[in-house]
Parts: C-alpha cells; sequence; structure tokens
C-alpha cells in the first residue's frame, strides 16, 4: 500500500509572518530611538523602544522555530 505525504506550507506562511512582524518591531526599536533622542528624551519612548525590541525578538525566534517544526 502506498503511503503519500501532504507537505505543509505552515513553516513558509509563519516563518514569512513573524519575520514581518520582527521587521517592523525592530523599525519600530530605531524609531522610537531616534525620537527619544532628537526629542525631550522622555521615558516614554524608551519603554517602548523597549517594548519593540522585545516583540522583534520573540517574533524573530517564534519565526525560526516555527521553520524547524513545520518542515
Amino acid at each position: 500500500m502506498a503511503e503519500t505525504s501532504q507537505q505543509s506550507d505552515m513553516a513558509t506562511g509563519l516563518g514569512l509572518l513573524l519575520g514581518i512582524i520582527a521587521v517592523l518591531a525592530s523599525v519600530g526599536t530605531a524609531a522610537s530611538s531616534y525620537i527619544s533622542f532628537m526629542g525631550d528624551h522622555s521615558e516614554s519612548m524608551q519603554l517602548f523602544s523597549g517594548l519593540a525590541l522585545t516583540v522583534a525578538l520573540i517574533a524573530g525566534s517564534l519565526a525560526i522555530v516555527a521553520i524547524h517544526v513545520y518542515e
């Protein structure tokens, strides 16, 4: 009896989605750091920069995990 294996595009889709989220969050990190530097050096922009960096790191890590899990 022949067995067929069906490949999923989940690795590509999730990897791409989470990669785009990571890139957008890293742009947010750079933008908020620049605004904090050029502006009034407020703590809120530094907090936003830290949160955006956290999102970028988590999304990038999950993108790599998704590619390996659904490979």
